[in-house]
């Protein structure tokens, strides 16, 4: 197994896609056009002909030095490959990640096993996914009494659901709701980046509803990737939350897509009362730290 470390500048822009695409853990987060627009600088690890890749995001630390992180919008990274991803092939891509990154953060997929030995510490984070294989019935059938009645709420205010959102709009809904104010205006920006990317390539659609007099409630834009739906930014305002607005948002999502091979994945960190509520399954992946700075800092 022979892994090399590629400048961004070198990396093969079709080969590296081909591996994310085709591999048993990819997903959307992975593909060289989504590392681009959310992550300011990656280089990468190479296994091969692009049989496997790492991507390595990083930024300058207080000292100078170059430090891996996990940048926001990306919930996840890791290794992908095309190949059976044993505990080995991660142990090895772990230990050839240059030194030159004292400081390593990164959150790894939930198909990836960490090895037994390692120098890393280890956070459980958590995601929901529900199936969507069954039909609505079945499905709705698995809500809590809290989102039915939601839903009956929802239906009482007369709730409209709409498409036509321009990403603009979603941006800007995002910028006035968002809880996240830290990583605002960069969010702002490549959430734009995102959406337009994924309409050119009819790889997804925004969903919206409204009140009946036209107010946008609650927003989300989804994404097709790797027999899921993903959920890239769910958002209600207060007059939404009163009236169950994001709960009718995914009810709609799930009535139009129940009876598929797919999954919708809700792309959460921590628990999400709305997911469980829908029936969702949690899903347990992982962020691993390891700091070889001297007090922090070299």
């Amino acid at each position: 197994m022979k892994i090399e470390f590629v400048p961004h500048a070198d990396i093969d822009k079709t080969k590296w896609n081909s591996c994310v695409h085709y591999a048993n853990n990819g997903n959307v987060f992975g593909y060289k056009w989504f590392l681009d627009f959310v992550a300011k600088d990656w280089d990468a690890l190479v296994e091969g002909d692009y049989e496997s890749v790492l991507p390595l995001v990083w930024r300058k630390g207080l000292a100078g030095g170059k430090e891996l992180h996990q940048p926001p919008l990306m919930r996840e990274l890791g290794v992908y490959s095309i190949h059976a991803l044993s505990t080995k092939r991660v142990n090895n891509f772990l230990q050839a990640i240059p030194s030159e990154y004292r400081m390593i953060e990164m959150v790894v997929n939930e198909q990836i096993n960490l090895p037994a030995q390692h120098d890393f510490k280890v956070t459980e984070l958590l995601n929901h996914q529900l199936l969507l294989l069954e039909n609505y019935d079945v499905i709705a059938a698995n809500y809590t009494e809290t989102l039915h009645t939601q839903l009956a709420r929802a239906s009482e205010s007369y709730l409209v659901a709409t498409t036509n959102l321009k990403p603009e709009k979603i941006a800007d809904f995002y910028q006035k709701y968002t809880l996240d104010r830290q990583h605002l205006t960069r969010n702002f920006h490549a959430l734009q980046r995102i959406m337009y990317n994924v309409l050119h390539r009819g790889w997804g659609f925004a969903s919206g509803i409204e009140s009946a007099e036209g107010e946008l409630l609650a927003a989300n834009f989804f994404i097709y990737s790797h027999h899921k739906v993903l959920s890239l930014m769910p958002l209600e305002s207060p007059a939404g939350a009163k009236v169950g607005a994001l709960a009718l948002l995914f009810d709609m999502l799930i009535r139009t897509h129940a009876g598929r091979p797919m999954i919708l994945d809700f792309n959460t960190s921590r628990q999400d009362n709305l997911a469980l509520h829908l029936g969702a399954r949690e899903n347990i992946y992982y962020k691993i730290r390891q700091d070889k700075r001297w007090l922090g800092l070299f």
